[in-house]
């Protein structure tokens, strides 16, 4: 499939293309076909401190001074020695093959191209098109599920450690933001696409994209907000789209998810901590390879903060200690949701100019259940060693089939609701198609496309990416981001 239409291109080619010689072969005709050469490219990973606050993910220059394009006339019939070109009615070139013929354009744009053939005996024919120099200028925004969390490019078990395109951030280019891009410029010849990540782990609407945010992994310099970046890196060129992930932590999900973990009936309003988790942590630390102490300590039912087990508050309007004369400070909290994206609406429309209809907003799916549509669940009570070594292997640790439906039903229901509201309200477009490709692959599948806890510390070493998509899971987003955006063309 490619991202948009040749049509024009090709009916040029059939009607240069008649069937007319000696014999019934072919007689002289000019046809052309054009190219952008591709720019994608995955950066080469840099040490931390030599990280930059963005990553581009193409060869050469963010924004060159000239775009190059590859003019092909092997689609001409017949026996042509001579091959000119002229682009706006001026001769650029004259070449004795038809291919490798390259002309570099001082601009993005509509350009009028010529080809003449001429054979051996002085014969001569002509097609002229109107061809688009275009470069998709493509920047990936927000929060875990946009960066990557969870999937370093090299994991711990390396020689080396765990490395990551930007560490701050946990930016990998295992991202589907950074895999949809490229699918777009393997999908068209005729466009090549400049793709900026700046996507940060853990990063909300206010404290990211609206705000500068310390990143994931602090290293004392905060990042610009998302947005104003954007608007610094574009500069007068034409945002084509933004890739868009967050609202998950604006309603606390991981801290959600961490209480749920930790205590026992997180969501009706007066939890405790878990009986089990000392048992819990015997069981699934161990997976942990050399970080089974790190395991151990999230673990820890000593550490624990009671008022931070109250999952329902935490996910409806946010953390007690974050209220200043009675104002939610941090703006966290489905109660504040719509209001953030609101302002997030605001600034993509008054800082960056650009279209609404180009904001793609991706869906977090509901990973609650296994392949057969049950949720997943684990036990009050211990069980039999190879039942209980099984459960270890595969489920949430120390969240209960309730607490379950009650993220399944309530907590994602209402969060992909806010989401699909807001991008409605503000014209963007809502990649809705990340949940139904997730069925079947969900954190207690046989084949989940999610990092699971104990996984986490021996993939990178700490707790951060549990229950975010492994390389499998951030294809099904890649996929799904490169439809949408196919589709909106």
């Amino acid at each position: 499939m490619r991202v948009r239409s040749i049509s024009t291109a090709m009916l040029a080619g059939v009607l240069a293309a008649p069937f007319g010689g000696c014999g019934g072969e072919p007689g002289l005709t000019a046809s052309f076909d054009y190219e952008m050469p591709a720019r994608f490219v995955v950066p080469a990973l840099r040490a931390p401190e030599d990280q930059s606050e963005y990553e581009a993910y193409v060869e050469g220059r963010l924004q060159p001074e000239t775009w190059r394009v590859r003019l092909d006339a092997c689609r001409s019939t017949g026996s042509p020695v001579r091959y000119t070109w002229r682009i706006d009615d001026e001769e650029v070139a004259v070449q004795t093959r038809c291919d490798g013929f390259e002309y570099d354009f001082p601009a993005e744009g509509e350009y009028s191209v010529s080809l003449v053939v001429e054979d051996r005996s002085g014969e001569r024919m002509e097609q002229t098109q109107v061809i688009e120099v275009r470069d998709l200028l493509i920047f990936g925004l927000g929060d875990s599920y946009g960066s990557g969390e969870g999937s370093p490019d090299v994991d711990e078990r390396e020689p080396g450690g765990a490395q990551w395109q930007n560490r701050e951030c946990h930016r990998s280019s295992r991202s589907g933001q950074v895999r949809a891009a490229q699918m777009i410029e393997e999908a068209d010849p005729h466009t090549s696409v400049t793709f900026v990540h700046l996507a940060c782990s853990g990063g909300r609407i206010y404290r990211a994209l609206l705000g500068p945010y310390d990143g994931i992994e602090p290293d004392g310099t905060p990042a610009a907000p998302q947005i104003d970046r954007v608007a610094e890196l574009a500069g007068d060129h034409e945002i084509d789209a933004l890739f868009v992930s967050i609202g998950g932590n604006d309603i606390n999900f991981a801290t959600v998810v961490e209480a749920c973990v930790l205590g026992t009936d997180c969501h009706l309003g007066s939890p405790a901590i878990d009986s089990l988790l000392e048992s819990t942590a015997s069981l699934i630390c161990p997976w942990s390879g050399s970080y089974e102490e790190d395991c151990k300590a999230y673990l820890d039912p000593d550490t624990i903060d009671l008022d931070l087990l109250d999952a329902r508050a935490i996910f409806e309007v946010g953390s007690k200690d974050e209220y200043v004369d009675g104002v939610d400070v941090r703006r966290d909290g489905l109660d504040d949701l719509p209001s953030n994206y609101d302002a997030l609406g605001a600034a993509i429309v008054g800082t960056l100019g650009m279209d609404p209809a180009r904001v793609f907003l991706t869906e977090i799916p509901d990973v609650t259940r296994d392949e057969f549509g049950e949720l997943c669940a684990w036990p009050t009570e211990l069980l039999g060693y190879q039942e209980t070594l099984r459960i270890a292997a595969q489920q949430v640790p120390g969240i209960t089939e309730p607490e379950m439906e009650w993220a399944s039903t309530y907590v994602l229901t209402e969060l992909r609701a806010a989401m699909w509201a807001s991008a409605n309200k503000h014209g963007w477009q809502f990649v809705d198609s990340v949940d139904t490709r997730f069925a079947g692959h969900g954190y207690c599948s046989d084949v989940a496309w999610l990092i699971r806890l104990q996984n986490t510390f021996s993939f990178q070493g700490d707790a951060n990416g549990a229950l975010h998509p492994n390389p499998g899971g951030y294809g099904a987003y890649a996929e799904s981001i490169f439809e949408a955006f196919v589709a909106a063309q």
